[in-house]
């Protein structure tokens, strides 16, 4: 399993375990990244380029759900 794949692994985890995140989910944020620190530590030491593209699409996805689920949210309000 690669750095980066564990790194998403661990968060997607540590997410899966809260069921709400209040009106500020923003805030966990910090929480998270200082979960993380081993596995960005690790992560950073090896510097491979395929991890940090396995990082972006990653984040690609994210931001691609997070829209879709946006798209959705707003079909509910009508």
């Amino acid at each position: 399993m690669s750095r980066a794949t564990r790194l998403i692994r661990t968060l997607d985890k540590a997410l899966a375990s809260h069921t709400s995140f209040g009106d500020t989910p923003e805030a966990f944020v910090d929480e998270l990244v200082t979960m993380l620190e081993d596995d960005l530590d690790s992560l950073k030491a090896k510097n491979k380029p395929k991890s940090w593209a396995e990082i972006y699409v990653e984040r690609d996805r994210a931001l691609i759900k997070q829209e879709v689920l946006n798209r959705v949210m707003a079909l509910g309000s009508e």
